[in-house]
C-alpha cells in the first residue's frame, strides 16, 4: 500500500510493524488518510479552486505590494527629503507626523479592502467549491472531515 502523505509525523503508537487493531484501527484510519489524499489530489487540479487561488494570491499580492511601496516610500522620504518632511502645515504638525499617521490609516484600509475584496469575490467562489465537494462525498458514500 502507497501512503500518501508520506511527510505527516507519526502519532504514538504508529510504529511499522503495529498490527491491526479490533474493528481495524490503524488500516482504517489509513484508508481514511489515503482518501482525504485523493480528495485534496482531485481538488487541486480543480479549474475552479486554480481559479480561486489564483484570485487569492493576485489580491494579496496587490494589497502588500501597496503597503510595501507606501512605507518604503516614506522611508525614503524621511532619510532623504528632510527640507520636505519638516515643513510645518499647522502649529507642530509637519508633513513627516501626517505621512506616519496615513501609514496607521493605509494599513487599516488595506485590511478593510482585503476583507471587502474576500466578501465578494473570493467567498463564494470558496462556497460553490466546498458545496461541490460535499456534493460529491454524498455521492460517493463517504464522510470526509
Amino acid at each position: 500500500m502507497v501512503e500518501y502523505m508520506e511527510g505527516a509525523p507519526r502519532r504514538r503508537g504508529d510504529s511499522v510493524g503495529e498490527g491491526a487493531r479490533p474493528g481495524g484501527g490503524r488500516s482504517a484510519r489509513l484508508r481514511a488518510e489515503a482518501d482525504m489524499a485523493h480528495a485534496c489530489e482531485r481538488m487541486s487540479v480543480d479549474p475552479r479552486f486554480v481559479k480561486l487561488r489564483r484570485r487569492f494570491a493576485l489580491q494579496a499580492g496587490m494589497l502588500v505590494g501597496a503597503f510595501l511601496f507606501s512605507y518604503t516610500a516614506y522611508l525614503l522620504l524621511s532619510a532623504y527629503a528632510r527640507d520636505f518632511m519638516s515643513v510645518q502645515i499647522v502649529d507642530s504638525v509637519n508633513v513627516a507626523l501626517v505621512l506616519g499617521v496615513g501609514q496607521f490609516l493605509l494599513t487599516f484600509v488595506l485590511a478593510w479592502a482585503f476583507g471587502r475584496f474576500s466578501t465578494l469575490s473570493i467567498d463564494p467562489l470558496a462556497e460553490e467549491i466546498r458545496d461541490r465537494a460535499r456534493d460529491e462525498e454524498t455521492i460517493s458514500g463517504r464522510v470526509i472531515g
